[in-house]
């Protein structure tokens, strides 16, 4: 085993994050963070994502969801956090997304994820698979994110 501790985000930064508007986020977001979503898009992922997590069909994390895309091929979103550091940890994922063609996009931090899952966990990508009973709602946001990667 290794010796190494992975720590939290703080009180603090999150307090800052909470202060912040989402225009003021983006700045945050590394450079390989395109498509990048702007407020709207990410309001209506942050809805799709509560109603998929009451159907029990979101993906939290980076293993899950390269589990859900690349080995078990299923359908969805991938939304990704633009401020993951190192960026080596997710730059590999919309690779494999554009490879399956599986629509991807980026919001602008961790927290952007982890508030949409009403809970103070800093996700860093989501994979969000369709069920009928958001479907329309669904089709809707993976053509905002088509459009977004033109």
């Amino acid at each position: 085993m290794s010796d190494v501790e992975v720590e939290a985000p703080s009180d603090d930064y999150i307090t800052v994050l909470k202060g912040m508007k989402y225009s003021e986020r983006i700045n945050l977001a590394g450079p390989i963070a395109k498509p990048l979503a702007d407020k709207g898009l990410k309001k209506k992922i942050s809805k799709l994502m509560k109603k998929a997590r009451a159907q029990k069909l979101v993906a939290c994390g980076i293993k899950d969801c390269i589990k859900q895309v690349y080995k078990k091929k299923n359908e969805g979103i991938v939304v990704m956090a633009g401020d993951v550091s190192p960026v080596d940890t997710i730059s590999h994922l919309h690779g494999i997304c554009y490879a399956n063609e599986i629509p991807y996009c980026y919001v602008a931090t961790r927290f952007d994820l982890g508030e949409s899952f009403a809970s103070n966990i800093n996700a860093s990508c989501i994979c969000i698979r369709p069920h009928e009973s958001y479907q329309e709602q669904y089709d809707g946001v993976v053509q905002e994110i088509k459009e977004l990667e033109r």
